[in-house]
């Protein structure tokens, strides 16, 4: 195994290169992935691949495609998608008529898609949908709208064939739910995150942090939104200390910025 001098190095390496601080991700499934990549390019081990990655801008960024999780579909958890077009989405449009949205750590753009077949299904509007991810590659797909079979397997028949279009063995989505969406790269745990949202997703994407990045984030999300915005996380992601952060938890994985005075979420449940 490689010793801890060298792991200490390529961190270094990367963070001096592109900002990325691999200190603040879970270690053990992280350096898994680091070991595969180095087997499946062929360098010789952890020295090696760090003098690369400082030589040469492109095996910095395969790398870190490398080590981005992008396991996600279309409408997952569909039990959550119909508390959030049910209640959540109705109680955010009671103050404001265009969303402003953020889904953050988005992979190649399901939950984002997902999102905006809901708003144009049911809730149509001047919404803006904004996807970030560190994945340079998914994000290309997330552009495209483009999506295999697997990804859409739980969208609802009525809504693939409404939004969607069969592409040879994939299928394209339609400008329809492109419109408000965009995309582009970037790293939750230090870019500078804007304000105002009324809604941000966050799903399956801090399962991989340390906790004590989790706890940063919680709160740089909480920041993020608007009184009364919510934040979706995933069906493993429940925020033990949503209280001491500030949030509201009427729903569970739906946390809540509180309104200003006493005019609260009363009837989501």
């Amino acid at each position: 195994m490689p010793a801890e001098t060298e792991w200490t190095h390529l961190y270094a390496t990367i963070k001096k290169k592109i900002g990325l601080d691999l200190n603040l991700y879970k270690q053990e499934q992280l350096r898994r992935r680091v070991l595969g990549s180095i087997e499946s390019k062929g360098f010789s081990g952890i020295p090696e691949l760090a003098k690369a990655v400082e030589a040469d801008e492109n095996v910095c960024k395969w790398l870190i495609d490398r080590l981005a999780i992008n396991v996600s579909e279309l409408y997952r958890n569909p039990e959550k998608w119909v508390e959030l077009e049910t209640k959540v989405l109705p109680m955010l449009l009671a103050h404001t008529q265009k969303l402003k949205i953020w889904s953050a750590g988005c992979s190649f753009g399901a939950e984002a898609h997902t999102l905006s077949c809901i708003l144009e299904n049911k809730f149509q509007g001047s919404h803006t949908i904004l996807g970030t991810d560190i994945d340079a590659a998914a994000l290309d797909q997330a552009k495209q709208g483009n999506f295999c079979e697997a990804d859409v397997r739980g969208v609802p028949p009525t809504i693939l064939d409404r939004y969607f279009t069969r592409a040879g063995e994939r299928w394209q989505a339609k400008d329809s739910i492109r419109k408000n969406l965009t995309f582009r790269r970037g790293d939750l745990l230090s870019d500078k995150f804007d304000t105002g949202y009324d809604l941000i997703l966050c799903r399956n994407v801090v399962i991989y942090f340390t906790e004590e990045a989790k706890d940063v984030l919680y709160r740089r999300f909480f920041e993020a939104l608007k009184p009364g915005g919510v934040l979706f996380v995933g069906g493993t992601e429940r925020i033990f200390n949503s209280r001491q952060v500030g949030f509201e938890a009427p729903l569970p994985f739906f946390y809540q910025r509180p309104l200003e005075g006493d005019n609260r979420w009363r009837n989501a449940s």
